[in-house]
């Protein structure tokens, strides 16, 4: 698996925030395949219209875009989110998170 830069969610420290524009990877999402390193998704994190308590993630990946995967809720007041609100929701298995 290709994870150069990607961090295993289950490293992630529970109160990391996480903020919009964070991407989250999700490994093994399909059946029959090959190529187990090839065999992912990528999310972002996103704002969601008229809507102050939660964040999206919604998918990246060819034939998928748009899908959205789960909400999660920020950490109110605040913008963002934490790591054991994405881990709660996500899993930690096969899972990584990008901060760029």
């Amino acid at each position: 698996m290709k994870t150069d830069g990607w961090i295993p969610l289950e490293e992630l420290n529970d109160s990391q925030y996480i903020w919009a524009g964070t991407k989250v990877r999700l490994y093994g999402v399909g059946l029959n395949v090959k190529d187990k390193a090839e065999d992912y998704y990528d999310y972002l994190l996103s704002y969601i219209y008229d809507n102050n308590e939660y964040l999206q993630l919604t998918n990246l990946s060819h034939g998928e875009a748009g899908n959205i995967i789960c909400v999660i809720k920020k950490d109110q007041p605040n913008q963002y989110s934490l790591g054991r609100t994405l881990k709660e929701m996500m899993g930690i298995k096969d899972t990584y998170v990008l901060f760029e």
